[in-house]
């Protein structure tokens, strides 16, 4: 037994251990110029935790968002895969002649579906606006002496405290209110300006955000050259400074921007739909909870879509703000307690999680560490479940319609089209990839790579690892 310990532990640490024709693929990755000063991780073994080819594999790395596969299988165990939550709408006091003598209540439960663009079968917002004002008429509101009331107290729906000030106001570090609507965003118009350098001037919001107001500074970039536009504004602000460029061409341009209050833009844009339905509530709009011991009556519920479709969106598009929701749905509200039952969970399949750190659930901080073989045995364990089939089809494949980014591109037009499945992850010198590839044999692989503070673009890292997977495929 000692031996065998012993034995293990020397593997574990060993820089290195290569198969075949891959040895020169990893190690003409490892040589590159803007790479071979790096830090790389690297994991494959078979789906029964044979290991295949290591290097580095238990560095300490930072993930990017390739972790949301740590939350989103998570979710699938604890939760399953068809678990639904119900957005609420309540009023309390009384109902005479028409009258509402109280307020009304829209109660958030962490539904990330909820008027939803992203997620296949979720209602648009407009639709479930039409049908609250429905029940509302149904129960026989026709004026609320109150307030519409957006209430987001079943979550702690405050960003981690590592998140960049760059990124705070954007839609990719939205707020993780348990009343988030609209996927949590807004679209910001832009006209850019004729030559450029020129300030791009701001058109208008979609939807309106009421008291939103912008110092611009935003600036006309050359054709073609994409969304550099950041949006500062921290939770709760109604002033938002404008920053980078937006690019010259197009008539006006759109960047996407996070809700700065989702429970309150709730309230507001419901009480807005209920005033054009004949409904007029006679006090403004607000965030808060009902009266400690108030009898509450149920008006309304939404069912979000099942958790199983939220997964789907989560990985991949990479979308942050759902990896946030479900870990909170994991810690009953809170994120410390989500990452508790996150760690758990892959103890409990096997991972060792004894150096693991996490600071949040989407990959966004430069705070999570994590090692490349603590994904790939945990995809190892997924293969063995009854959710896989749920797990698999979340990743994304060469060419996949639904991805978004970089990661489509890899493996186009080659063997990995109809064999990889992958989630990959990119900060500023960060780029990150796990999934499962069928070799040519037949034969399942769990893959994990993770590249830090490389100097290479990042489109040489993609082109490299498709390498190294194609080598994979036709060597096993």
């Amino acid at each position: 037994m000692k031996t065998r310990l012993i034995f293990s532990f020397l593997l574990a640490c060993a820089p290195a251990l290569y198969a075949g024709p891959v040895d020169g693929k990893i190690k003409k990755l490892a040589a590159e110029p803007g790479i071979k000063n790096a830090s790389w991780g690297l994991s494959v073994k078979d789906t029964a935790g044979k290991t295949l080819i290591a290097r580095y594999p238990q560095l300490n790395l930072t993930p990017a968002s390739i972790l949301k596969v740590l939350v989103t299988a998570a979710a699938l165990e604890k939760l399953g895969p068809e678990k639904v939550v119900y957005t609420g709408l309540y009023y309390d006091g009384a109902v005479s002649n028409g009258f509402l003598n109280g307020n009304l209540y829209i109660k958030g439960a962490g539904d990330p579906s909820l008027g939803s663009a992203l997620v296949k079968g979720a209602p648009a917002l407009e639709d479930v606006y039409r049908d609250w004002a429905r029940a509302v008429k149904a129960a026989g509101i026709n004026v609320i002496n109150g307030a519409v009331v957006g209430d987001d107290s079943a979550f702690e729906s405050a960003q981690p405290g590592s998140w960049a000030w760059e990124d705070i106001g954007n839609y990719y570090a939205a707020q993780p209110s348990a009343l988030t609507l609209n996927d949590g965003l807004y679209r910001l118009y832009f006209k850019p300006a004729r030559k450029a350098g020129d300030l791009a001037a701001v058109l208008r919001t979609e939807p309106y955000m009421e008291g939103l107001e912008f110092e611009n500074y935003m600036k006309t970039g050359a054709p073609g050259s994409g969304d550099n536009g950041y949006i500062y504004a921290f939770p709760g602000q109604t002033r938002a400074v404008l920053r980078g460029s937006v690019p010259q061409g197009a008539e006006e341009f759109a960047i996407k921007g996070a809700l700065p209050d989702p429970a309150l833009f709730a309230a507001r844009s419901f009480g807005a739909y209920l005033a054009k339905a004949g409904i007029n509530a006679n006090k403004k709009p607000y965030r808060g909870v009902p009266a400690e011991g108030a009898r509450l009556t149920l008006v309304a519920e939404t069912a979000s879509r099942p958790l199983k479709d939220v997964v789907r969106v989560t990985n991949k598009r990479s979308f942050n703000l759902y990896s946030e929701l479900l870990l909170r749905q994991l810690g009953g509200g809170q994120a410390a307690a989500g990452i508790t039952a996150v760690k758990a969970f892959l103890a409990d399949n096997g991972v060792d999680v004894s150096e693991l750190k996490l600071a949040d659930a989407c990959g966004l901080s430069w705070r999570n560490t994590v090692k490349a073989e603590t994904f790939t045995d945990l995809l190892a364990a997924v293969y063995k479940k009854k959710y896989y089939a749920e797990f698999y089809d979340s990743l994304v494949f060469p060419g996949d319609p639904e991805a978004t980014g970089h990661v489509r591109a890899l493996g186009k037009g080659t063997a990995l089209e109809t064999n990889l499945r992958l989630k990959s992850g990119s900060l500023n010198g960060v780029r990150s990839y796990t999934g499962y590839l069928k070799s040519k044999k037949g034969r399942m692989l769990v893959f994990t790579s993770i590249v830090n503070n490389y100097s290479a673009p990042g489109a040489a890292l993609d082109s490299l690892h498709e390498d190294l997977l194609l080598s994979l495929y036709n060597s096993y």
